[in-house]
């Protein structure tokens, strides 16, 4: 009996040794973690303002749920350089292809998206000289449409037909304004 109550001596106290040499690591992880949450937190309202602004935008955009076209804007010559920018939902290229809602822009001749709001940009489309953009009425989804690069194609879904057409608009016009500030010197000579 004596025996055994060494033994389990021993084995707690080489238990509470190991611990107690990972107290100062579980104290860090600690105060990280309650960083986390206080971050998350921000983060989350401050997506959630943001989406309250734009859902806020859109009902006034679309008085009456008219959803008149004269309503949707974008601007080519956006002093910083955003064009138009917005909910969409983009089918992943997996293979289960499932559809996400991210907060997409067109910039500085890009097709980028966020997940959530202080993420990196996600570039889509590196250079819209390169793309086409078309709308597809042949998909289980309403109001889609794809973007075609030689590499790949992106297909996007909007909330409205007023906001699809916006969308391709404004990456037409994207497309355009990029041949006209940057020509290639190849099509010059």
């Amino acid at each position: 009996m004596l025996s055994f109550m060494h033994a389990q001596y021993t084995f707690f106290q080489q238990g509470y040794s190991l611990l107690h040499e990972l107290e100062p690591h579980m104290k860090k992880l600690a105060t990280e973690l309650d960083q986390l949450v206080i971050d998350s937190a921000v983060e989350k309202r401050e997506m959630e303002h943001k989406h309250a602004l734009i859902q806020q935008r859109s009902v006034s955009s679309f008085q009456d749920f008219s959803y008149d076209d004269s309503k949707v804007e974008f601007n080519v010559d956006a002093p910083n350089g955003v064009v138009m920018e917005g909910y969409l939902f983009k089918r992943a290229s997996n293979a289960f292809k499932t559809w996400n809602r991210r907060w997409f822009s067109i910039q500085n001749s890009q097709l980028v998206y966020q997940k959530k709001l202080k993420d990196v940009l996600t570039v889509v489309v590196e250079d819209l000289r390169l793309c086409t953009v078309k709308p597809c009425e042949d998909i289980e989804r309403r109001f889609c449409f794809e973007v075609v690069s030689p590499t790949k194609s992106c297909m996007l879904q909007a909330d409205s037909e007023k906001l699809r057409q916006a969308w391709i608009q404004a990456v037409q016009a994207s497309i355009a304004s990029a041949y006209r500030e940057s020509p290639d010197s190849y099509y010059i000579e």
